[in-house]
């Protein structure tokens, strides 16, 4: 009976000693995984800061297009205009010669 129970205890001791050691590998596994959430999370603000960035700059970029194309309109405009101007230049000479 006190082999019986020295082996049990035996036993007791080493499930113990198991049972400390997967602890421990689980609070090393815990503090590791903390540490890549927070770098995950550190990466998350920094692309969300940078998408912010990118979006802004997508609607300067779209104003400056919208501006681009209205000086583009204008400038056709003058041209259509100096091109009456001169046809009806061209008619009031006519004009003038008959």
């Amino acid at each position: 009976m006190d082999a019986k129970l020295t082996e049990l205890i035996i036993q007791l001791e080493a499930r113990t000693r198991q049972l400390l050691m997967q602890y421990s590998k689980s609070q090393e596994e815990k503090q590791d995984l903390l540490l890549r959430l927070k770098e995950r999370d550190e990466e998350i603000l920094l692309l969300r800061q940078k998408n912010e960035g990118l979006q802004q700059q997508y609607t300067h970029l779209k104003m400056a297009k919208y501006i681009d194309m209205a000086d583009d309109d204008v400038k056709d405009l003058r041209g259509r205009i100096r091109k009456m101007v001169r046809d009806v230049d061209r008619c009031i000479s006519m004009l003038k010669v008959e």
